[in-house]
């Protein structure tokens, strides 16, 4: 059992309330959606960077989600996270990308970290401060592994060494770096941006989601600080909610740009396409093989959206189960449920989103394959999000805990 620390998610309010201020996040971000949209195409053709849309993120209240209530925050279910994030991610599903290292390394702190240090960052957070992540080597012989160390010097370290991959570090004001301590343990240095020896490098160059701020971060001579480090220890060997938490955030934004595609087809066929001489009809909506391409798709948006609320419902219960559970063996079996649950939202929001976004040139014409459209940023978008973790090996737990009851891989990947 873990022992629960001062910001432990907690229920610290009837039911009903609780559920409120998860309805009043989605609906703020699901009101923003529109907004983030109607500059999506041209920030992604232009490669304009999205610091426009995280303010309108602050202004809106979306960076406190999961903040103590107790310190000002409008803590709201874990689950409701996701959908907020999906919401955000169908008006642009960079934008909502910005915030998955956010929620994931403040949920980690909140497991893993004293309370001292933990008290000190949700006040930073509560006063609009984005987190960053600088986790990631490309040095390394294989992917995850970590070679940046903590030097000692007098009461406290020295850091040197390069990330990348640092979503949204380039926008963020604290950075989350995993680094080796001087024992050799995986911790977390939680850094401000602005210290004396880091350098945010724009240099991501993806095909999909280009405007994440995902790339090289640089510590050349870093002080860290000794109540600035939380060891995740081994937490890396144990099953526990944060991992499934990470894992379905992503699938929130491939949900987000499955019902983004969907959206542009659908404006497509009412608006810009025209019918083809083949069909005999006045509008391309009275064509009965958009009729079909179109009503097959909404299914297949719907469809990976209530397998996303499904998981998200999971992992809100295992949220509060791995602070409050006395058993073992049903918290293992409430963390087992939610990662495989996740894996099913990340295989019916990837196929979703990368068939629509193929799918949508189906609706009308060579026309949709003009530049000025973008509509190719879609497909870009999904399959770039779609790589951080290979998703045959997501298939291959669910069936092995479908047919023979075995327990999904442990690490933060699941």
């Amino acid at each position: 059992m873990t022992v629960p620390t001062s910001s432990s998610p907690a229920p610290d309010a009837p039911a009903a309330t609780l559920a409120a201020r998860g309805q009043a996040a989605i609906a703020r971000a699901r009101a923003l959606a529109p907004l983030l949209r109607e500059k999506s195409a041209e920030r992604d053709a232009q490669r304009i960077l999205p610091h426009d849309a995280l303010l309108l993120l602050r202004e809106r209240d979306l960076l406190n989600l999961r903040t103590p209530q107790a310190i000002g925050g409008t803590e709201i279910d874990y689950g409701d996270v996701v959908r907020v994030i999906a919401e955000l991610a169908r008006g642009d599903s960079n934008v909502a990308q910005l915030l998955i290292p956010h929620y994931v390394y403040l949920e980690r702190l909140r497991l893993m970290g004293e309370a001292p240090l933990q008290q000190r960052i949700w006040q930073h957070v509560r006063g609009g401060a984005l987190v960053g992540n600088a986790s990631t080597e490309r040095s390394t012989a294989k992917s995850g592994e970590i070679s940046l160390r903590l030097e000692p010097e007098g009461s406290g370290y020295r850091l040197s060494g390069r990330k990348f991959y640092s979503t949204p570090t380039l926008f963020a004001d604290l950075v989350f770096a995993t680094v080796l301590d001087t024992q050799d343990r995986i911790v977390y240095a939680i850094l401000p941006t602005d210290r004396a020896g880091i350098t945010r490098l724009d240099d991501w160059d993806g095909v999909g989601q280009r405007l994440t701020g995902s790339g090289t971060t640089v510590f050349e001579n870093v002080r860290v600080e000794r109540d600035e480090i939380v060891l995740v220890g081994d937490w890396m060997n144990r099953r526990h909610y944060t991992s499934s938490g990470a894992q379905i955030l992503f699938a929130a934004v491939k949900s987000g740009i499955a019902h983004a595609a969907l959206d542009d087809a659908i404006d497509w066929a009412r608006n810009g396409a025209r019918p083809t001489r083949n069909a005999q009809v006045e509008h391309v909506t009275l064509d009965p093989f958009v009729q079909v391409l179109v009503g097959e798709l909404s299914t297949d948006a719907l469809g990976a959206e209530l397998v996303l609320h499904h998981a998200a419902d999971a992992l809100t219960q295992a949220s509060y189960a791995q602070y409050t559970e006395d058993s073992r063996e049903r918290l293992d079996q409430l963390l087992t449920d939610t990662v495989i649950k996740t894996a099913q939202a990340q295989l019916a929001t990837e196929h979703a989103a990368l068939h629509i976004a193929q799918k949508l040139f189906d609706v009308g014409g060579t026309s949709t394959a003009l530049r000025r459209h973008n509509f190719d940023r879609h497909w870009r978008n999904a399959r770039t999000i779609s790589l951080h973790d290979p998703i045959v090996y997501r298939s291959k737990a669910v069936g092995g805990h479908v047919l023979r009851g075995d327990p999904p891989p442990l690490g933060f990947a699941y």
